[in-house]
């Protein structure tokens, strides 16, 4: 019996044993198996977001492929487009080349009517339409230039020198400046010289640059732009030379000599381009702008070069002698026309020295060279001047040298019928 109650004591505590192993290991999985929900937990709430995350992907994807889709078929009518641009593009270059060969055709059929009707080449057109656009721009530029004076003043002269070479371009070619164009040069040639004398500080005719003057002066430049494009332009009859190739033909002509310098000939036509007494149209072109000096070849062919008396042709038309054969007193004077008050100017001076004498109208003389004859009569009798007198006009002749007048013995004096007769009439 107490074998059996050991035995079931052993086999109790052999149990027991058993049983707190099972419970600690069952503890042990319990506690296994929170730690494994935990992470399954964990996992799902990580998978609910893989699976977000696939949906956002899958959504984007698909977002992508519809996208590409578009992609490929704009693409595809980019291409179609491309090729039609190409297929264009040949066609726009074999016109442009045949506009280019047509051009050309044109060019040289302008070039070619444009001599045969005696009008200003394509060439020369081109030419003086670049210079009022030059201009345009200059007179643009001189608005914004503040109190820049002395630049002002020099993109003046720049201005000036530019519409000279276009003045220029008209008769370097044989060609007269158009009317309209003079017309529009001369307005623009005011102002400037308005302009400058304000910034070059003088008062009288001074203005300075105001808005309102600029856009005056676009409006005259569109309108040269047009008529240097579009009008047709009258030709010399008779050719036109620069003043050094004239020089050189009258040289070569032996109408000036040898050893007449260049420079001395052509200081002698600036003072003539300036002279105002005659019209001398006919022999030296009246600029508006300062430049080359362009001269008449046939009238000065025709016509014998002497600078003495061209230079003051015309400016007195009429030379007179008074003077008293009793005393042997005479005067000698020019007027441009009123013989009376330099009579009466005469009778004045004359009366304070003879006041019981008449004084008497001897001779008058009808010419253009009425300047150039008194000079001469001068230096003839400068060793008769009147000692009474104080002036270089009365003398004082013998009974002989008075023939001269009232015999008229000076249509014997070469020298004198000389001048008298020389004339610029072509």
């Amino acid at each position: 019996m107490k074998e059996a109650i050991n035995y079931f004591q052993e086999r109790f505590l052999t149990e027991k044993t058993a049983k707190d192993l099972i419970r600690y290991e069952l503890n042990i999985a319990k506690n296994k198996l929170s730690q494994v929900e935990i992470e399954n937990e964990k996992l799902k709430v990580d998978v609910s977001n893989i699976e977000k995350e696939y949906e956002k992907v899958n959504k984007s994807l698909t977002i992508y492929k519809v996208e590409n889709e578009n992609f490929i078929e704009q693409l595809n009518g980019l291409k179609y487009q491309n090729d039609r641009l190409i297929n264009l593009n040949r066609s726009y270059v074999e016109r442009i080349n045949n506009q280019g060969k047509d051009l050309s055709r044109l060019m040289v059929l302008t070039e070619y009517y444009s001599s045969s009707k005696n009008d200003f080449k394509y060439k020369h057109r081109k030419y003086i339409i670049n210079i009022v656009e030059k201009v345009l721009l200059l007179i643009k530029k001189l608005l914004v230039m503040g109190n820049q004076k002395v630049r002002r003043v020099k993109i003046i002269y720049e201005i000036k020198e530019k519409l000279a070479e276009y003045e220029s371009c008209f008769y370097k070619n044989n060609f007269k400046l158009d009317f309209d164009a003079r017309r529009i040069l001369e307005k623009i040639g005011l102002y400037l010289e308005k302009w400058q004398n304000f910034y070059e500080g003088y008062s009288w005719n001074a203005r300075a640059i105001e808005v309102g003057d600029v856009r005056y002066i676009e409006g005259l430049l569109q309108e040269l732009h047009y008529v240097s494009l579009y009008k047709r332009f009258e030709k010399y009859n008779e050719r036109i030379v620069e003043v050094g190739t004239l020089y050189q033909i009258l040289k070569n002509k032996k109408k000036i000599q040898r050893n007449y310098s260049f420079r001395k000939f052509h200081n002698e036509m600036k003072v003539m381009a300036k002279q105002n007494y005659i019209n001398f149209e006919k022999f030296i072109i009246n600029r508006i702008f300062p430049g080359e000096i362009y001269t008449m070849l046939r009238s000065f062919n025709q016509i014998e070069y002497n600078f003495k008396l061209i230079k003051t042709h015309g400016m007195y038309h009429l030379l007179y002698v008074y003077g008293s054969p009793e005393n042997n007193t005479v005067k000698v004077g020019v007027t441009k026309q009123n013989l009376a008050n330099r009579y009466l100017k005469a009778t004045e001076s004359y009366n304070e020295h003879f006041p019981t004498k008449k004084l008497n109208e001897i001779k008058v003389i009808e010419s253009l060279n009425a300047l150039n004859l008194e000079s001469y009569l001068k230096r003839k009798f400068k060793q008769q001047r009147h000692p009474l007198f104080n002036s270089t006009e009365w003398f004082l002749l013998t009974k002989s040298e008075l023939k001269y007048f009232t015999n008229d013995e000076y249509k014997n004096d070469a020298d004198f019928m000389k001048i008298l007769n020389y004339k610029l009439d072509v």
